[in-house]
């Protein structure tokens, strides 16, 4: 994991999860849609998150986006 950049760290984590190149996983791309991503899957990058990068998970609305994450991880306070 990148510690210096963790949009970078997140980015490549999500993409494992995925299974897609991180290259795929661009701001737009919908998990769902775009990239064919599961609920288990979705989950799993919830946990990610939460896990990793100390982002409190919300269960009614879990990222759907790259740009999602990107949000969260620069406007949230982290441990």
């Amino acid at each position: 994991m990148n510690a210096t950049d963790p949009v970078a760290a997140a980015r490549d984590r999500i993409a494992l999860i995925l299974e897609v190149a991180a290259a795929e996983l661009t701001d737009e791309a919908d998990f769902r849609e775009d990239l064919e991503a599961d609920s288990l899957q979705i989950a799993e990058i919830s946990a990610v998150l939460e896990d990793d990068f100390g982002l409190e998970p919300d269960p009614d609305a879990p990222p759907a986006r790259f740009s999602d994450v990107r949000d969260r991880l620069g406007t949230e306070d982290r441990p």
